[in-house]
């Protein structure tokens, strides 16, 4: 019968350490890291290698700041277990394996791979390497059957106890970072035919997930779109307000506020209580937030014009603010990240007096008919980036919220006296003045449809 794998291994060196120290104050460690994490971004992308150990050492340089022993900064063995050990960046990853569905899928396709061998081992014993056109679950049973000196020195230490049991080797931190860390040794010391080898398939992943788990250390300002907790409830559309340097929704609907708990639980944000938030840092790494919205929010044909939970996500905030300054809609589609987004007003009238109050801070939305659509920015509008077109609408959203008593004010002067057009949409990017027409009073806010 198998042994039980033993997972400590994986570990141990830490000893009893819960968290790494976090270096609040140090320039010169920062200094150093951006230096690396430069290079790592301006790196081509198909140099692997050159990035991969760019951000390596971005992070070891971290971690050797942060280990209870600082004597055993030299010893690579020790910094991978304490960064192993490390419960906010095992906390992380296991969140957004959770809430993040591209990261769970490259997690999943690299943990399959499992487990790493030693490179310079299977080359000493003139063990044939991976070939990415074979199946990697058959080459690692037929390696491990017919060359049992494979199994010395492959990763992570447990990983052949629990292919022995029948266990699929765990999917969590400490497993994913003794893989990866094998994957810096076979590049370091895999010999002049690891250019050819089939592990050298795994570094672009490693690197996607090691990045996505760890930039969130980075401190505000170096890398990172960092955004205060109220900009992020106003953007998200949340009706939230500070009060005496807390940040209070006691105007906001009790469905929202629902939705906002489930929110907060599903990222470990931090809570809501009494109407007031309680986060458990000052401010949040907008991606993630973003992320969370994304895997919390649900789907409707129709509801309230208020209800966020049935709105994609970054239309949200556009919808409930153009709401409340006066704005009627009934649709819309954040595009997903494929198409522009859209939205539908419950009229013509209010359809043009939204696109022309949204191009009043910056000509980037065409209107036909009920449909108002953002066009981009820039000399080439079309050209727009999903990503950039999705920040913007945050970022319209986040205007319209901060002053929205000021825009009700001169939509409703506007209604008294004329509509205007929407310029042709060739206009919209010169910034063209608009003409005029007559309007008559707008109806209420209709139901909201998502798309």
């Amino acid at each position: 019968m198998a042994e039980k794998p033993d997972c400590t291994k994986l570990t141990a060196l830490a000893g009893d350490m819960q968290a790494l120290n976090r270096p609040a104050e140090s320039t010169e460690l920062w200094d150093f890291i951006r230096s690396w994490l430069r290079r790592f971004e301006k790196t081509d992308g198909d140099k692997a290698a050159e990035r991969f150990l760019c951000l390596w050492s971005a992070v070891q340089a971290w971690a050797a700041k942060g280990v209870p022993d600082l004597g055993r900064v030299d010893d690579q063995a020790y910094l991978e277990h304490c960064l192993a050990r490390d419960l906010k960046l095992g906390e992380r990853f296991a969140n957004l394996y959770k809430i993040d569905r591209e990261f769970h899928k490259k997690v999943d396709r690299f943990m399959a791979a499992a487990p790493v061998f030693q490179t310079a081992r299977l080359q000493r014993n003139s063990i044939p390497e991976w070939d990415p056109a074979q199946d990697r679950r058959a080459y690692v049973e037929r390696t491990l059957e017919n060359f049992p000196a494979a199994v010395t020195g492959s990763a992570p230490a447990c990983g052949h106890d629990h292919l022995l049991a029948s266990e699929k080797i765990p999917v969590d931190w400490p497993h994913f970072l003794a893989l990866a860390a094998q994957v810096r040794r076979n590049l370091f010391h895999g010999g002049k035919n690891y250019r050819n080898a089939g592990e050298r398939q795994f570094l672009e992943p490693v690197m996607a997930i090691l990045w996505e788990v760890w930039r969130f250390e980075l401190p505000s300002g170096l890398l990172l779109s960092r955004v205060s907790w109220l900009r992020a409830l106003l953007r998200s559309g949340f009706m939230a307000r500070e009060v005496e340097n807390k940040i209070t929704l006691a105007d906001e609907t009790e469905a929202n506020k629902k939705y906002l708990q489930k929110i907060l639980a599903f990222g470990h944000f931090g809570t809501l209580k009494n109407n007031v938030l309680l986060p458990g840092e000052p401010y949040v790494e907008e991606s993630y937030w973003l992320r969370a919205v994304e895997s919390s929010r649900g789907t409707a044909e129709g509801g309230s014009a208020d209800d966020l939970a049935i709105m994609d996500t970054y239309m949200a905030g556009l919808m409930r603010w153009l709401g409340q300054v006066g704005i009627a809609t009934e649709l819309s589609c954040d595009g997903h990240g494929e198409k522009k987004p859209f939205f539908i007003a419950v009229d013509e009238d209010n359809a043009r007096l939204a696109a022309w109050l949204l191009n009043s801070r910056a000509p980037q939305f065409n209107q036909s008919g009920k449909t108002v659509k953002y066009a981009g920015s820039g000399p080439n509008p079309a050209a727009t980036k999903p990503a950039d077109r999705q920040k913007k609408i945050l970022d319209f959203a986040e205007w319209l919220a901060k002053n929205r008593e000021d825009l009700k004010a001169m939509l409703a002067a506007m209604r008294k006296v004329t509509s205007p057009k929407t310029q042709a949409k060739a206009d919209v990017a010169a910034g063209k003045p608009q003409d005029q027409k007559p309007n008559s009073q707008a109806p209420a806010q209709g139901p909201v449809r998502n798309s």
